[in-house]
């Protein structure tokens, strides 16, 4: 399988702070990996970092065996600008543009970035609107969804730009209970069509159940990884029994 992420000796600090320290991991094409760990531990500095929106302090990252960063020194902004168009960021807010119909939320990057017409991108609209069983509120706006669909059309909206690997950054925690499930439902379909992904979570069972490889963070530290059902059933480490213990109770 082909290699899409590579991240190796990577460190964040904001000032004097170390938010991520030495982290190491690869995900293949098709993977799943999921990253579970408290509030605060480094999940979202980390998809922030391989996404562009932060930058690395020292480390190398690699995506689609394109390097981004080597030893924290950033490639050409051309290169930059082409492994950003292979990645795509689902966000916990959903981050629709309020004024836009749903249509035209999912139609504007396609527009802008990839160059499509009018007719092309919204009929790439229309099919992913029905993949995600939004095809009625197509002429909706944001405001009149539900948070899961607004979460679904913020799926739907990565997923048009054709990314090699889409990153999750706990999309359910905005949700209502009775709503995650729904969104967890439209993951578990893109890993069944082996869509390579990260996701951060704290929906243990999903994790467990979805994930190819699992990473646990705390104090900006891998602490474990490994097989899912390995690293939830069986922690070797008291930080990781510790961690789930407020989810067995």
């Amino acid at each position: 399988m082909n290699e899409i992420i590579n991240v190796q000796n990577l460190n964040k600090k904001f000032g004097s702070l170390e938010v991520l320290k030495d982290i190491n991991f690869t995900v293949h094409e098709g993977e799943v990996l999921g990253i579970i760990g408290p509030s605060g531990s480094g999940k979202s500095t980390l998809l922030r970092c391989i996404c562009q929106l932060e930058k690395v302090t020292n480390g190398s990252i690699s995506i689609c065996g394109t390097p981004m960063v080597t030893d924290g020194i950033y490639a050409d902004k051309k290169t930059l600008h082409s492994i950003g168009m292979n990645v795509g960021l689902v966000f916990q807010n959903f981050n629709l543009f309020p004024h836009l119909s749903v249509l035209q939320n999912i139609t504007e990057a396609q527009r802008l970035v990839l160059k499509k017409s009018k007719e092309e991108s919204e009929a790439c609209a229309m099919d992913l609107l029905a993949k995600m069983e939004l095809e009625t509120k197509a002429f909706a706006y944001p405001c009149e969804l539900s948070g899961g669909q607004q979460q679904r059309v913020s799926i739907a909206r990565a997923l048009a730009l054709k990314p090699q690997v889409l990153f999750f950054d706990e999309p359910t925690s905005a949700l209502d209970p009775e709503l995650t499930g729904e969104i967890l439902a439209v993951i578990r379909d893109l890993a069944k069509e082996k869509m390579t992904m990260v996701v951060v979570t704290h929906e243990m069972s999903f994790a467990r159940d979805t994930s190819d490889h699992i990473i646990f963070m705390d104090g900006g530290l891998i602490v474990e990884q490994g097989n899912p059902q390995d690293v939830i059933n069986n922690p070797k480490t008291e930080r990781m029994k510790t961690f789930l213990k407020r989810f067995n109770q």
